[in-house]
């Protein structure tokens, strides 16, 4: 076995077989036949090569499709149904009902055939109509290789399970769905569903130029505040989004730039909320070591303030953020520095009361969203959307809060407790989470590094003097009502004895 002519037989059997296969898949097969100059007893080892050869690959592609296992995937339906109301708001971070709206929504926008519901799917495996008849065939053949389509319902569920911070792995497992498929699904319902805006529009500019939306918002802001911030149409104010360290991939020249304060790399998400926590403008794309005011700056809707100042001036409006913005007619920041019990210090008072629905609409994003609780491991095209995306859904719940009047209910507020236990878990590097700000402004070119600014112009100027005095006369007017900060006894708080 181990000769040298045994050795030399078995490589060129080997050789034969090799250029056999290559002929064979050229269709080139005849030309061995043509061939004068081979003997005939190598022909005939040739074409007994062959044949073992086929009838060897043969039988282990019946072997392979023996030992197949075709999927069958869950119904939707009958996996909604095996949930309790408290396990599906824990799973998909929305309510049954609120879900089904969503889908709805969905499937008007972008149209049945696309979004493929269950009921869609099953009127179309019964239909007789000769137009479908390409489509049934086409839905055959993957019950009969991948389990079927998959339907809009699922996909969605996939994506909020993903947005809620589960593994792609168990939801493959889960839904009967490829584990390399998975992520494929969750950017594509991202894109083209979730970030269309005939679902939810976030759009600053169309906003501050509605009158009527000006109004109402600033209605619910003088509502909560008794009257002091009546002409309040919003609350700004920055949000870091942790990432991964952005490469070359992205088109980063500098990522120490997007190195935040809080010692982890993000990008700084700057939004303008109502009364009701709902997004009014975002801006996604500022990178973690800007400043929160430097971002708003470079916005398109600052720009129009800048321009538009003496008409909302006019009509009493103004947005309201905290000292880490700059003062101006059109934004309202509290007093620096001020002591206890003074004019100014009853004037941050309110103003930071009316501000904190800025803040509590940060963490119910971050705490409902999981995915957001680890930086975000994709590259900045996607993380920007996904970050996107949350915000979104946040408003739509919000919407759907609104059109159903439910208030939060017990469970909600009880699962809501639980979210903030686990991220607060998650929280192991030690750094200080929510909603930051209050440092200096620092100007900083394109990549993020301190740079000298110039003197401001004398449009600025002058805004931030209209800013200075119409700050002052609202201290003045809360005083005169005799508005004071409530007294707090901490000791009382802390110690008090509740009746039994």
């Amino acid at each position: 076995r181990n000769s040298p002519l045994a050795k030399g037989a078995a490589r060129c059997k080997k050789k034969v077989a090799s250029m056999l296969k290559g002929m064979t898949c050229m269709e080139l097969f005849d030309q061995i036949i043509h061939l004068h100059d081979l003997e005939e007893d190598a022909l005939d080892i040739a074409l007994l090569l062959y044949y073992i050869e086929k009838k060897k690959v043969s039988a282990i592609c019946q072997d392979s499709a023996s030992k197949r296992k075709f999927r069958q995937r869950r119904s939707w339906s009958s996996f909604q149904g095996n949930l309790t109301d408290r396990q599906f708001r824990r799973y998909f971070r929305m309510s049954k009902e609120c879900f089904q709206h969503l889908c709805n929504r969905i499937e008007h926008n972008v149209g049945g055939r696309v979004f493929k519901s269950e009921g869609f799917l099953e009127d179309l495996r019964h239909s007789d109509d000769a137009r479908d008849k390409k489509s049934i065939n086409m839905m055959s053949a993957h019950e009969g290789s991948t389990g079927g389509f998959i339907s809009g319902e699922v996909k969605l569920a996939l994506t909020l399970r993903l947005l809620a911070g589960g593994s792609y792995l168990d939801l493959s497992l889960l839904y009967e769905v490829g584990a390399s498929h998975a992520y494929a699904i969750f950017h594509d319902v991202i894109k083209n569903w979730i970030l269309d805006d005939r679902l939810v529009k976030i759009n600053g500019l169309d906003y501050v130029q509605d009158e009527e939306r000006l109004q109402n918002v600033a209605l619910e802001f003088a509502l909560r505040s008794d009257g002091l911030f009546s002409g309040c149409i919003g609350a700004i104010d920055g949000w870091v989004v942790k990432i991964r360290k952005p490469t070359s991939k992205d088109n980063v020249t500098n990522p120490g730039s997007f190195f935040s304060r809080k010692g982890y790399f993000g990008l700084n998400v700057v939004a303008i909320v109502d009364r009701k926590k709902r997004v009014l403008y975002r801006v996604i794309q500022s990178r973690g070591a800007e400043h929160d005011s430097t971002a708003f700056k470079n916005s398109r809707l600052y720009t129009w303030l800048a321009e538009n100042w003496g008409w909302l001036k006019e009509k009493g409006f103004y947005f309201i953020g905290d000292s880490a913005c700059t003062l101006k007619s059109f934004l309202l920041t509290p007093y620096d520095n001020v002591l206890h019990g003074t004019p100014e210090d009853n004037f941050n008072f309110f103003h930071s009361s009316s501000r904190t629905c800025v803040e509590c609409a940060f963490g119910e994003v971050d705490l409902r969203w999981g995915v957001l609780w680890k930086a975000l491991q994709f590259d900045l095209k996607h993380n920007m959307r996904i970050i996107d995306a949350c915000i979104r859904l946040h408003n739509f719940i919000v919407d759907f809060r609104e059109e159903c009047g439910d208030q939060e209910s017990d469970t909600e507020r009880s699962l809501f407790d639980e979210d903030c236990r686990r991220f607060m878990a998650a929280q192991s590097h030690g750094c200080s989470v929510g909603v930051q700000g209050g440092e200096d402004d620092i100007r900083r070119d394109s990549n993020g590094n301190p740079s000298v600014g110039g003197r401001p112009f004398n449009a600025e100027l002058m805004t931030t003097r209209e800013g200075k005095s119409i700050r002052d006369s609202m201290r003045d007017y809360i005083s005169a009502e005799e508005r004071v900060r409530p007294p707090s006894n901490w000791y009382r708080e802390k110690n008090r004895v509740f009746d039994s």
